[in-house]
């Protein structure tokens, strides 16, 4: 079931990709105005005042690249650098000289 319901979340932001909306306004079913509140809410698309219709945010592509995977599939992912992977500061020793 929740397959049907991501599958249902994904056609949705290709539709908003590419009519900036869920449905067309005069549409009221119940279940694509619950649809469209939780793509909103999701932070899926945002209201722009420019061009006067939802668009997709970086999460809502993120989530349609994800959907269009089959399942299973194995991805890599760049390995985080990190301070300790880098071992500490070179630092010059307290009892050196100081070129004298």
């Amino acid at each position: 079931m929740t397959d049907a319901l991501e599958e249902r979340l994904i056609e949705a932001l290709k539709r908003v990709e590419a009519h900036g909306d869920v449905a067309p306004p005069s549409v009221h079913d119940p279940m694509t105005m619950l649809l469209r509140e939780n793509v909103l809410q999701a932070n899926l698309v945002r209201w722009d005042d420019t061009w006067g219709r939802f668009v997709l945010t970086g999460t809502g592509r993120r989530r349609i690249a994800a959907g269009s995977r089959t399942p299973g599939t194995v991805l890599s992912f760049r390995r985080r650098v990190t301070a300790a992977d880098r071992g500490p500061p070179h630092r010059k020793p307290a009892d050196a000289d100081s070129g004298e």
